[in-house]
């Protein structure tokens, strides 16, 4: 260190190394456990611990006994996650003044574009009386995990419909004729349940949101992205924007060839997506759930610029080529 150094700018420089190298040893750690996991569940590992002699393989079993079945345990989960996306399973409500504690939940894992698995998403369902004579049950979600933007409520109207509090009307003594009572009964009966149409529309809506997300994400990727913790405050150029996953992170784009300072979803729910140039223009556009550019609107100090709406949403549409796209536009306007 150079003595004369402002001890401001030392001290700076100190907390950017400590940063980088803290983040280095928890990648480092990761990989340890990866390797790790991957070395103790391969086949060619369980065949050389088996031909070992019974006392090398006692005292070695000590050792790895918790490291193997922990090992074992994360491979029949993974496995579990890739043949079955959304499982079910019994499950106790820890509430002792419930009055039915048995309920029934429900699992849904997703996977990320890098091959892992998110945190997964769960429904618990309880039954309740559906008010008929016969004394039927009904489910019904009593908690869930599902983010906020899914309309959780107008699924389960849907496909977990209640029985209806109305009855049906005698007829008979004012000449009601048959057609008519029986349109009448069958507006009261309930409605059959659908709890696998109920999964399906689920993970379809979270499969989705994880497309658009794993999509944006891309994007800023491949545009190049900078990150700091939101406390390490700093006089940078460019536009720093709250990671809307992570809120710990703050992130901005890296200098590029497209000049855009600032791209990432508006919400959430990752449907619309904000770009902002360094010209100063600003343009939102619109991802379908099957990861089409519906529509873009592009306005600067001249208006709206269609040439650029039309790079948007132009060739193929897809969400994952726009970069591509915004390119030839650049190039063709040069």
């Amino acid at each position: 260190m150079d003595p004369t150094e402002d001890p401001q700018n030392m001290e700076e420089e100190l907390d950017s190394d400590i940063t980088s190298i803290r983040a280095e040893i928890r990648t480092l750690q990761r990989r340890k456990r990866l390797l790790a996991s991957s070395i103790l569940s391969s086949s060619e590992f369980q065949k050389r611990v088996k031909s070992l002699s019974a006392p090398s393989l006692t005292s070695l079993a000590k050792k790895l006994s918790p490291l193997l079945t922990d090992a074992e345990n994360h491979a029949d989960v993974n496995h579990h996650r890739i043949a079955f996306s959304a499982t079910s399973f019994p499950f106790k409500d820890p509430d002792p003044n419930a009055r039915d504690q048995n309920l029934l939940g429900l699992r849904i894992d997703l996977c990320q574009r890098d091959g892992r698995f998110v945190k997964p998403y769960y429904v618990l369902l309880k039954r309740v009386e559906s008010g008929k004579e016969n004394g039927e049950k009904r489910l019904k979600v009593h908690r869930h995990t599902i983010p906020a933007f899914i309309p959780m409520e107008s699924l389960e109207r849907v496909y977990l419909p209640g029985a209806s509090s109305g009855s049906a009307t005698e007829g008979g003594e004012r000449g009601d004729d048959v057609a008519a009572m029986k349109a009448r009964q069958k507006a009261t009966k309930p409605r059959k349940q659908d709890l696998q149409g109920l999964v399906r529309e689920l993970r379809r809506q979270l499969v989705a949101w994880q497309l658009r997300v794993d999509a944006i994400g891309l994007l800023r990727e491949t545009l190049g992205v900078v990150r700091r913790g939101v406390d390490d405050y700093q006089d940078d150029d460019g536009v720093w924007e709250r990671n809307f996953l992570n809120h710990k992170e703050e992130t901005r784009l890296e200098a590029n060839d497209l000049g855009i300072v600032s791209l990432g979803p508006t919400a959430l729910e990752a449907v619309y997506v904000r770009v902002e140039w360094a010209s100063g223009q600003v343009g939102r556009f619109k991802i379908s759930n099957s990861g089409i550019v519906e529509r873009a609107v592009v306005i600067g100090d001249n208006g709206r610029d269609k040439a650029l709406e039309v790079a948007l949403t132009g060739g193929n549409a897809r969400v994952e080529t726009v970069l591509d796209r915004l390119k030839k536009h650049a190039e063709a306007k040069a």
